[in-house]
This record gives structure tokens, sequence and C-alpha cells, in this order.
């Protein structure tokens, strides 16, 4: 996170904490985003539903707050979840329909067996009559007609479902990773971290931060372009994994920034997993195909802090946020943990 930047989420943070603390509202990640979009005024509809409502009733509850983050803060592809998850119940539910409508033959086949074999039990003794023996004869012929009919009838019906299904299965399947993962680097996104914070809040877990940030990421932009910046961003995040999927969850933090939740470890711990990292990173080496430029390292720098018992998240990502720019303002390619 670059000086500027860093300035601006500090302004924007001095102004949405107040109000959720006015509003009662739980200063959690999930909530604190929402606050932060109004404050930072990245989403004019929003603000103008949140002044709606403040100018009716005074306040706003956790209920609206949850109602604006639906509808204003989460993307497409948690929308379209919920859609096909609700398509493949609607299958479920049509199959299991034919499925009944089988079971109920199969239950008057299983009647008309019964009878017949009472009929017969009746008789067994005496020379059945030739139209009593023709009608036995034929019920027996048209209920296993019927309940043949209706079994086929079903397994037509599965077999010609059972491709749809499959493939909503998958798309189902494609839309939870695009609401957990970032598409670009494929480390799981911002929305993953703030639940997975939240969760570590909520149990009272020990857990670390680490905040990794790339040093002098705009000048790869500026001189190799775009693409070779989405390629460094790429590289850097498979390192990060591979040094700390055993022990931490890497998560695409935003831009050019990653954070790292490392669970049932010391700061010190945290400290010498992330300095295994910086210096791995400091061996990677990227080759622009399209003009064979070279970058000949890449350096990233780290903050760390150790959640304190009964800490809140947005306090706990602020310290670990504060490290890091104390690492960015000591000369970059530094490890800096915060000590309380």
């Amino acid at each position: 996170m670059n000086e500027y930047a860093l300035i601006e989420a500090t302004r924007v943070f001095k102004r949405a904490v107040p109000l959720m603390v006015k509003y009662k509202v739980p200063t959690t990640p999930h909530y604190f985003s929402l606050w932060y979009a109004y404050c930072a005024g990245t989403h004019p509809a929003l603000n103008r539903a949140v002044d709606a409502i403040v100018k009716k009733d005074g306040l706003c509850t956790v209920e609206q707050c949850d109602d604006f983050i639906e509808t204003y803060l989460l993307d497409d592809a948690t929308k379209e979840l919920d859609t096909f998850r609700q398509k493949v119940q609607d299958l479920a539910a049509d199959l299991g329909s034919s499925m009944d409508t089988t079971v109920s033959n199969t239950e008057e086949f299983q009647d008309i067996l019964n009878s017949s074999v009472t009929k017969l039990e009746g008789v067994k003794n005496r020379n059945l009559q030739g139209n009593e023996s023709k009608k036995i004869t034929h019920d027996l012929l048209q209920g296993s007609q019927d309940l043949l009919a209706a079994t086929e009838q079903y397994q037509l019906h599965v077999k010609a479902q059972r491709t749809e299904i499959e493939q909503l299965k998958q798309q189902l399947e494609d839309y939870r990773k695009q609401a957990t993962h970032d598409a670009l680097t494929g480390c799981l996104n911002r929305r993953a971290f703030d639940l997975a914070l939240a969760e570590h809040v909520h149990n009272n877990n020990n857990v670390c931060l680490i905040m990794v940030d790339i040093d002098h990421f705009k000048l790869f932009n500026d001189e190799f372009g775009h693409q070779m910046g989405d390629g460094v961003l790429k590289i850097v995040a498979n390192k990060l994994e591979q040094n700390m999927q055993e022990v931490a969850t890497v998560y695409r933090f935003g831009g050019e920034e990653f954070s790292v939740l490392v669970t049932d470890v010391s700061i010190k711990g945290a400290w010498l997993i992330a300095e295994k990292t910086r210096k791995a990173l400091e061996r990677l080496s990227v080759t622009d195909k399209r003009t064979g430029k070279k970058i000949n390292s890449i350096t990233a720098s780290f903050g760390i802090a150790e959640r304190a018992m009964g800490e809140q998240g947005f306090q706990f990502l602020a310290r670990a946020d504060e490290a890091l720019y104390d690492a960015k303002h000591r000369g970059r390619n530094r490890v800096m943990p915060m000590v309380r």
C-alpha cells in the first residue's frame, strides 16, 4: 500500500468507525466493508439509500446494513450462486416427484398382486372358472405393464436430466469459486479473508496476520506494461502459497497487496515464516517474452501483528497495516512485526 493510499484509507477509516459506533453496528469486517464503502463514496446509490434511511429513522439497523450489503456490495457471482443452487433444488424436486409417481405405481401393483394371490389361495383346492382365471391373469398383466411403463418413464426422465444436473453442479462450483477466489492469481479473495477474520474474532482464536505488499509495483506496470504487472502478481501469489500453504492461508487483499492468516503460532513464528518467504521472493526473476527485458528480483515488504485477546478485526488489521507501512518507511524488502 503506497503512502497516499494509506493516508486515504486512514481518512476513510476515521470516518467509518464513529458512524458504526453511533448506529451500534458491530465492528466486524463484514459491516466495516459497508461503512468503508459509504465513507469512501465508491457506490453513490448505496450512499443515497443509507442517507434516506438515516434521514427517515435516525438510525441504521443491522438488518438494514445486511440488506445494503446484499443489494450494493455483493458481486454477481454470489447472486448467481444462489440462483444455481435454487435450480439444482428444483431439479431434485422434479426428480423426486417423478420417483413418487413410480413408487405409487409400484404400490398399486403390489395391491393387485396381493389381491390376486388371495384369490388364488381361496380357490387352490377347486378348479377356477374360465372368466375368473382370465380376470386374475388380466389384472396381473395390466399391473405389470403399468409398472413397467412408469419405471421406463422414470429412467428416461433421470437420463434426460442427468447431463443438465452435472452441468449445473459444475456451474455452481464455478460460481462458488468466483465468489471466494481472485480471478487473476487464483488466491482466495478479500471476501474470503473478511469471512475468515470474522470467524477468528468470533472464536477468539490465536492468530497472526501478515500483510504483504510488492515493492515498487507501479514501476513494473510503467516500465513493462500491465500484462507484465499481472504476471508479477501471479508469480508472487504462487510463491506465497508455495511457502505458506502448509502453515497459513494466503489471500489477495487488493491491488499488489496480499494478506496471510497464520493460526496457532506466535508472532516470532510468523516472523520466521514471513522472512523465509521474503528471501524466496528476492530470488525470483521474470523475463518479458515480448521485449526480452528482465526483472532480476522481486521484493516485498511484510508487516505482522498478533491478535490480542478480545481485539476486533478492524483493529487487528489496522495494526498489521501499520507494521507494513513501517517496513516500507524503513526501506522496503523487510519484515516488521508490530509489538504491542
